[in-house]
């Protein structure tokens, strides 16, 4: 059984702060130039916790994470934060556009228990890497708190959670961010809608979108607390911050990732083995998010200094292509970069070769020179939960969900000593 829990949240004091200059986007979506930025907006961004500056004369006493770890703290005793009074969740309506469509996309943060991986009860669809699981755990270990949620999905047809949370909720604040989305916070202190909330979820399970690396950071975690405290009773430590949205939301949007890659071939050449496993031939498309919408999963575009170009798999690979994951559009295009051209994205990504991207204009704006850009079909939604069922991962960065939550609009305190609610 999924336990979903209320909290006793922490938020910024919109009467010390703007909150415009202390929220920021997810940490692992933000350049170093875009995260000094946000560090130089406020001395209270959230990013001071979530994402503070390395210096070079940093050591075991002084650094990003025992920083962290003072700014926490001093920010609570001074008021810059405020704790809630009443165990809460919190209702998040998101407002954007997309291609000229307004929508909202719906979703609430909660506590969620804890549980294994073997246990079933929460599902991840991408494999993590122990360099990104140990820089959060650092985080952790120093400040024992949560500063931003795990975004994961579940079913509700007929979006009951929601509706009970929207009928009882209070609006606490909304801000704007960078793209000019609407963020809205609402608190529900309701017994009533607990329950109800409950009742949805706890047949479970839950699906990881995003935030496979702190989930995993938070079990390794809470191993280092047993060993001190035990593992029963349940205790703060045994559960995670998440952000909530159903599979039926009507404004849940995913958006397939886009390549920009380096190679060591000149045009020519790269067409030329792309050949060797498929049909390549000029495309011509005036709109690229149209024609992104009619590819199949074994095809992709590659776009260089202006000129576009169709790519598809062709029988005799495709016949070999397992179900399930090897029939993702990731999957296809992973495949061929490594039979065509010799090259795994993960040696890419580390010599600096490699941008993930889900916008079509950078792609565009970038393919010049020695760099390609590779248009994808997006993943399809479902597809998310029968490979997660299936115990299988997709391939690193198979999904982008748009618009992302902020960090920063409520936090988590772990006091390992107490029980919930925390």
């Amino acid at each position: 059984m999924v336990e979903i829990r209320p909290f006793y949240g922490w938020r910024y004091n919109p009467e010390r702060v703007r909150l415009e200059e202390v929220l920021a986007p997810p940490y692992d979506v933000v350049s170093a130039e875009e995260q000094a930025q946000f560090l130089a907006k406020s001395p209270f961004n959230v990013f001071h916790l979530e994402l503070g500056p390395i210096f070079e004369t940093d050591h075991e006493e002084e650094n990003r994470y025992t920083r962290a770890k003072k700014y926490w703290d001093r920010w609570r005793k001074e008021g810059i934060l405020i704790r809630e009074d009443k165990p809460s969740l919190y209702l998040y309506r998101l407002h954007f556009t997309f291609e000229g469509r307004n929508l909202v996309r719906r979703g609430f943060i909660g506590l969620v228990r804890l549980e294994a991986w073997e246990n079933k009860r929460v599902l991840p669809h991408e494999k993590t890497f122990d360099r990104v699981t140990e820089d959060r755990l650092r985080l952790l270990r120093a400040t024992r708190a949560q500063f931003s949620q795990i975004f994961c999905l579940y079913h509700d047809k007929e979006l009951k959670s929601l509706k009970a949370l929207e009928d009882r909720a209070e609006r606490l604040f909304s801000v704007r961010d960078r793209d000019d989305f609407e963020h809205e916070l609402l608190r529900v202190t309701s017994e009533e809608a607990f329950s109800q909330v409950e009742e949805v979820l706890r047949k479970g399970p839950l699906y990881i979108a995003d935030g496979h690396h702190r989930y995993t950071t938070a079990l390794r975690f809470m191993k280092e607390m047993e060993e001190i405290y035990g593992e029963s009773p349940p205790r703060c430590f045994h559960y995670i911050m998440m952000y909530l949205s159903p599979f039926e939301e009507p404004g849940l949007l995913v958006l397939p990732t886009h390549r920009l890659i380096e190679l060591p071939f000149e045009k020519e050449e790269a067409l030329r083995r792309l050949k060797r496993l498929g049909e390549v031939r000029p495309f011509a498309a005036g709109d690229l998010s149209q024609a992104l919408k009619g590819l199949s999963f074994h095809q992709f575009l590659i776009l260089h200094e202006g000129e576009l170009f169709l790519f598809e798999l062709g029988p005799e690979h495709l016949s070999r292509v397992k179900e399930k994951v090897g029939r993702l559009p990731v999957a296809i295009f992973t495949k061929v970069l490594r039979e065509a051209f010799g090259l795994e994205e993960t040696s890419l990504k580390e010599q600096g070769r490699l941008l993930y991207t889900p916008w079509v204009e950078e792609v565009r704006g970038k393919a010049r020179g020695k760099t390609f850009g590779f248009l994808l079909a997006k993943t399809p939604l479902l597809a998310l939960e029968e490979v997660a069922r299936a115990s299988l991962v997709m391939p690193h960065k198979s999904t982008y969900f748009h618009p992302k939550i902020l960090t920063g609009m409520v936090f988590f305190e772990i006091s390992p000593d107490k029980g919930p609610p925390c």
